[in-house]
């Protein structure tokens, strides 16, 4: 199954496209779980069971949106390249094992966009799942759901460093800093409220 994804996308020359998916909606799925949390915890006063209601709602639209709208815009563009082969070779590929590839690599970036959006922010919401069975606290599930967010984002950062070749705790401490971002901006509006 991975040498097919892998040959896949190779024809395709879309190697890359699933990777940036994954990267960028697994951060979309953390930042929107910690601004659950954060958002509960400090504007709010939510049970475990509704921050796991909210938090698996937002990600359950997520995870629709991610993979409808990762595959209309995808096979917009597989089409698109299609096209330019077309017209390059002057042939019609309808049918070849090429123009398929094209269009399987649209079908894995919207499952990997949808699929890391779920992954990732389910990791974060982890812990309330823990409190709502009765195994934490709510304040140790907020905490553990805090730290794992923040974790997650720095890792995805210094994936993302690794891929540019940059300096990976820079990288890592950048992706952790839209996440301290976004706790400083819900501590802001919980003074004003």
């Amino acid at each position: 199954m991975f040498k097919r994804f892998k040959r896949i996308l190779r024809y395709s020359d879309s190697a890359e496209y699933p990777r940036r998916y994954a990267v960028m909606n697994a951060f979309d799925g953390v930042i929107t779980i910690l601004g659950i949390i954060l958002g509960s915890k400090l504007l709010g006063s939510a049970e475990a069971g509704q921050i796991v209601a909210a938090g698996v709602g937002a990600l359950i639209a997520m995870g629709v949106s991610g993979a409808s709208g990762t595959y209309i815009t995808e096979m917009a563009e597989q089409e698109r390249k299609i096209k330019e082969l077309q017209d390059a070779m002057l042939t019609n590929l309808e049918g070849t094992i090429l123009v398929k590839a094209h269009r399987e690599a649209a079908v894995i970036s919207a499952l990997v966009d949808s699929a890391a959006a779920i992954f990732a922010g389910l990791l974060a919401i982890a812990p309330y799942f823990l409190t709502v069975a009765g195994y934490l606290s709510e304040m140790t599930a907020f905490y553990s759901s805090l730290i794992i967010s923040l974790s997650l984002l720095f890792i995805l950062g210094v994936f993302l460093g690794r891929v540019a070749s940059r300096s990976l705790l820079f990288s890592g401490l950048k992706a952790l800093g839209i996440g301290c971002l976004t706790l400083l901006f819900l501590l802001l509006l919980n003074l004003i409220l």
